[in-house]
């Protein structure tokens, strides 16, 4: 006996493609997840179209009121969507009643529509090291890998999703080609870039100094909340990942929100410019993801 059933996430994701091929909106080759907010990014768009992701069918409540641009940068056919869904004090935690899936919906929907790559930004800070080596206040990591410490996962209850296995691999996420891409192109545009190992932390509460360097022992060298949830669904939904972090502060003493999101608002436009110079790259990393499908 075949069963029928259709798992939730992909019966939302499929809701929300139709209606998007509906109203003939064009699909991705990447999805920007901009954790730091979409800044001016839609302003360079080609051919720039706005969507409320309330209007399409599926959406999960938490996506309702973030906006969906969609276009075209230096040749990349992109959405660009701000990942940051419900109440701040939610602590991008799921909400009474909410799937764990639904807040890395936006990851999955680019991929059925056909993106292969997902260029993610957020803002973190430094990690002290024990060598006296850190991620310097001002820069922009590139993070080459990362520890999930959060707890959390949206891909619990997904055994019944078409849109990836159960138990995805990490190991090649963070595309490597693209991620020395940045590093090249962030230096010939005299951008502060470095690599860095992030560790995915829990919120919405600032960390203790002794989780600073636990974590540091670890092996990170960035702490960024809200990170692990959209690397999974990535990896579940088979997208490259590239993630910009706005290294902030340098991680220890007294730290303040709001000194903290000042500091991210200040590197927003070095993030756009290593973005928008990323573009080929990207293009690139997204049509050796779609043959290599194919192949397989």
């Amino acid at each position: 006996m075949t069963d029928t059933t259709t798992a939730p996430l992909d019966a939302a994701v499929a809701a929300a493609l139709a209606e998007l091929d509906q109203r003939s909106v064009p699909h991705p080759e990447a999805l920007f997840l901009l954790g730091t907010g979409v800044g001016m990014l839609p302003a360079s768009l080609k051919s720039n179209l706005r969507l409320p992701l309330g209007k399409l069918p599926g959406t999960p409540r938490a996506w309702h009121d973030v906006v969906l641009h969609v276009g075209e940068l230096e040749g990349l056919a992109v959405w660009l969507v701000e990942d940051a869904p419900g109440p701040p004090e939610q602590g991008l935690h799921d909400a009474p009643g909410e799937a764990a899936w639904e807040r890395g919906f936006p990851c999955w929907l680019a991929a059925a529509a056909g993106a292969g790559v997902c260029l993610i930004t957020a803002a973190g800070h430094s990690l002290p090291d024990t060598s006296g080596r850190r991620v310097q206040p001002g820069a922009l990591a590139v993070v080459r890998d990362h520890i999930n410490l959060s707890g959390r996962t949206p891909l619990v209850g997904l055994s019944g999703s078409k849109l990836g296995p159960l138990f995805p691999d990490q190991s090649q996420l963070h595309d490597e080609e693209l991620r020395k891409a940045a590093l090249r192109r962030g230096k010939k545009l005299g951008v502060p870039v470095g690599e860095a190992v992030a560790a995915c932390t829990p919120a919405p509460a600032l960390e203790t100094p002794a989780e600073r360097r636990f974590w540091s022992k670890a092996g990170a060298e960035v702490a960024v909340q809200g990170l692990a949830t959209p690397l999974h669904a990535c990896a579940h939904a088979g997208l490259g990942v590239i993630v910009f972090v706005a290294v902030t502060d340098a991680g220890d003493g007294i730290q303040d929100v709001a000194e903290i999101v000042a500091q991210a608002d200040k590197l927003s436009p070095a993030i756009e410019e290593l973005a928008t110079a990323l573009a080929a790259d990207l293009k690139k990393a997204a049509r050796a993801r779609g043959i290599d499908e194919d192949e397989g």
